[in-house]
């Protein structure tokens, strides 16, 4: 036991001596609300009603996580004055309890079956003391036996506070802070059915803050906040004093998801709930071969190692698609039926934030039965500046139907196409594509010439 833990627990001991302790349980809660952010610490909002006597108590206010931010929290009520606060870990131990009864007597008992002998506390570092029949005994008890618990230890954290009360009465006390371990994520689920995406995208609620917190009501963040300084704080007083809200509201730069019911989340739980209601979203499908990139360019090229197209789904956020709704950023994962009606897992990817209008490009993965080679046919250095290269690009389709592919390249900015086997179309300054018709069980050849500098 160290000196400052000794001293620590002296001094909350004297603090709670001198004024009437009140202890409110987070079982008397009356209302309890909690904002949670997808990146960043969570908003509780706490109230309780608690007598209190006209002038000092001791309040004790347990139940709050352990990962809570001290300078974030903030005590208040009618008539009330904090001029103290501090948070008390709750770890009870015996170690504690015996610290904290340094100059008190409490009853021993040496042997295991021994009787019980009255010893003041002398030390309790390192090897306890103690003074007994008018002797000093260095040395460890087989059990110390006490009145109860000291004042100031409790078995689990808690946000303790000196208040001043200008009268006496019943007043709700209303405690709020900012808590790690608390967060939400959006988790979206997809049944691609031809040109239809079957979408669900539900909330994924994560407790890891040491605290169970029952029947709140649940506001989620979607956006990711600055925090840092006075931050928390300064959010969590504006959402308290805001009006009740919908579903879903724009607030400042985000948007915040009510739900409809009080959530119980207890510690170390993870719970799901829907955030959005089903949709089906007209989706469009894709096989792109990716750019190789534009220092491919720029020398000579030897590999030609087989590459696959992968599979891409492309919707617009739009209420003509079947949205048109505010999504938040999440994973989703695509699935489609297979033999006997499973789901089969096409992909996974991460869905951005998407505004309404806005459009979202999900990779899914590799297209089994198509294979690309790029080959590079010729390599000439014009100038110093200028170099010309050749590339034949041969695509085989090893299934049953044909197949549509983009194949896209990434040039230096001053470029030029000299010879080309189909159309190109030109996406930016840099980038070009060509759609490839493949047949089933068979080959096509894509051979181009550009020059650049």
């Amino acid at each position: 036991m160290s000196r400052r833990l000794a001293l620590l627990l002296a001094v909350s001991a004297s603090v709670t001596a001198s004024a009437a302790e009140v202890t409110v349980p987070p079982e008397e809660r009356s209302t309890l609300s909690l904002s949670l952010h997808q990146d960043g610490p969570a908003l509780i909002r706490d109230r309780r009603p608690a007598f209190l006597e006209k002038g000092l108590s001791s309040l004790i206010l347990d139940g709050i996580p352990r990962t809570i931010r001290p300078g974030s929290a903030t005590i208040e009520g009618h008539g009330l004055t904090v001029t103290e606060r501090w948070i008390d870990p709750g770890a009870l131990s015996a170690e504690r309890q015996l610290a904290a009864h340094l100059g008190r007597t409490v009853s021993v008992i040496w042997d295991g079956n021994g009787p019980a002998q009255a010893a003041k506390v002398l030390a309790t570092e390192g090897t306890p003391l103690f003074e007994a029949d008018g002797k000093v005994v260095a040395g460890r008890p087989s059990r110390i036996v006490y009145d109860g618990l000291a004042p100031g230890l409790g078995p689990r954290p808690a946000l303790r506070a000196q208040v001043e009360a200008e009268a006496a009465g019943r007043r709700e006390l209303e405690l709020s802070y900012a808590a790690d371990g608390l967060a939400w994520s959006s988790q979206a689920n997809g049944e691609l059915k031809g040109d239809q995406l079957s979408l669900t995208i539900w909330a994924d609620l994560s407790n890891a803050s040491g605290a169970d917190f029952t029947d709140a009501t649940l506001h989620l963040v979607a956006g990711r906040p600055q925090t840092g300084g006075g931050a928390p704080k300064m959010m969590a007083r504006a959402m308290a004093e805001a009006a009740p809200l919908p579903s879903r509201e724009a607030v400042g730069p985000y948007h915040v998801y009510t739900l409809p019911r009080p959530v119980t989340l207890r510690d170390g739980e993870s719970r799901q709930v829907p955030l959005l209601p089903p949709a089906q979203v007209r989706v469009s499908r894709e096989l792109v071969l990716e750019s190789q990139g534009a220092n491919a360019f720029l020398s000579r090229s030897l590999d030609a190692r087989p590459q696959h197209p992968v599979l891409r789904l492309g919707f617009a956020n739009t209420a003509r698609a079947g949205l048109g709704k505010p999504i938040p950023a999440g994973p989703i994962r695509v699935t489609m039926r297979g033999p006997g009606g499973d789901p089969v897992l096409l992909g996974e990817d991460m869905l951005p934030v998407l505004p309404e209008g806005a459009e979202a490009r999900l990779t899914l993965g590799q297209a089994f039965d198509l294979t690309a080679r790029r080959v590079q046919t010729d390599y000439q250095k014009v100038s110093a500046e200028v170099t010309e290269t050749a590339w034949e690009i041969r695509l085989a389709n090893g299934g049953e139907r044909p197949e549509a592919v983009t194949i896209r390249e990434t040039f230096r900015s001053d470029w030029l196409m000299l010879e080309e086997s189909a159309p190109h179309a030109k996406e930016s300054a840099s980038q070009v594509r060509w759609l490839v018709q493949v047949p089933a069980k068979g080959e096509a050849v894509l051979r181009y010439r550009v020059r650049m500098k």
